[in-house]
């Protein structure tokens, strides 16, 4: 019973980077989504994901993203991972680890990183709705100038229709001594059950500063 709640979740939620943590690809399967967010000040970010089923037990990936503020200053960062299960794939709480490496980059400068990360997912249930809850905890450990970086992302998703969901993120960040945190609502979009979702959205900061913004995103599974 439990393994088809999960696979029914695993359907409403098509292939959403919100799952990606704690459920593993499907062998031969993959997903891909690009995104970008911008301000009214102009500051502008953007993001590529990648994944693929390697096998039943492995999954790989890549992370990109890359930022250019109103004062022309430039950073990014990118990791390929390897993801693998940690415990049963056949229980309402599922959890998963995965290993990285990559480097960031800021106004001309490249750091080699290392990163390790743990997840936990579930699916949930709301009235006659189905969705899914996650937590996506990193630590990013560059070589200097870079700060090592702690995320700790949290997701809460529900499908509505076979065609629409909703989704509300929480972001936070610490480096360099400083705690950044951003809420991040979206409205989810799947025309006619098709490979495609649009995400249309917004984060608003509520620790360390920063502005509002709107996001705009295109997933895909393959």
């Amino acid at each position: 019973m439990r393994t088809a709640i999960l696979a029914f979740v695993l359907c409403l939620a098509g292939g959403q980077s919100a799952l990606a943590g704690a459920w593993l690809r499907e062998e031969g399967k993959g997903f891909a989504s690009v995104s970008a967010t911008t301000t009214q000040q102009r500051d502008f970010s953007g993001s590529v994901y990648l994944e693929y089923g390697l096998t039943p037990g492995h999954t790989i990936g890549a992370d990109i993203s890359f930022g250019l503020d109103r004062t022309g200053q430039q950073n990014g960062s990118g990791v390929v991972f390897l993801r693998v299960p940690i415990g049963p794939t056949d229980r309402t709480h599922r959890f998963a680890g995965h290993l990285g490496l990559g480097g960031r980059y800021t106004n001309g400068i490249f750091s080699p990183a290392l990163e390790a990360g743990l997840s936990w997912g579930r699916g949930v249930r709301w009235r006659d709705n189905w969705g899914w809850a996650a937590v996506d905890a990193s630590i990013n450990l560059p070589q200097a100038p870079a700060e090592d970086r702690i995320k700790i992302d949290g997701t809460f998703g529900m499908s509505f229709t076979p065609t629409v969901k909703a989704m509300i993120q929480m972001f936070n960040t610490l480096e360099n001594g400083q705690v950044f945190s951003d809420i991040a609502p979206s409205l989810l979009y799947q025309p006619r059950q098709g490979p495609y979702t649009i995400q249309i959205g917004a984060e608003f900061p509520v620790a360390g500063g920063g502005d509002t913004a709107l996001k705009i995103g295109l997933w895909r599974d393959f």
